[in-house]
């Protein structure tokens, strides 16, 4: 599996669109579209920022080895109604309020 299919298939099992995800990393919709097709490749820190909003190793989103899942807490409980509606929030949002958003979250973890 190569990157561009590593981060289009993480993407899409986070539920996130191409200007979701673009957003919460820091570029535009055409840069990832880019990575996603091979037009471009993302820097190290770009990786590193998918690779933590996707909840995927950065090795493995990188270079395709090592186990592709983080691995989490037990009491780690996942609410898919709830994470929809996150999502659904964010998108109607705009960047500035995506970013405080977003620092508010990395605050909290």
């Amino acid at each position: 599996m190569n990157l561009t299919t590593r981060i289009l298939r993480s993407r899409k099992e986070k539920r996130l669109s191409q200007q979701a995800l673009a957003d919460l990393i820091g570029v535009s919709r055409s840069a990832l579209a880019q990575w996603e097709t091979e037009m471009s490749s993302p820097s190290l820190e770009n990786l590193r920022k998918m690779a933590e909003l996707l909840e995927v190793s950065f090795e493995w989103i990188a270079t395709g080895r090592g186990n592709q899942y983080l691995t989490s807490p037990v009491d780690t409980i996942c609410d898919t109604k709830v994470d929809d509606e996150i999502i659904r929030t964010l998108n109607r949002m705009n960047l500035k309020k995506k970013r405080a958003i977003l620092n508010v979250m990395k605050a909290m973890a």
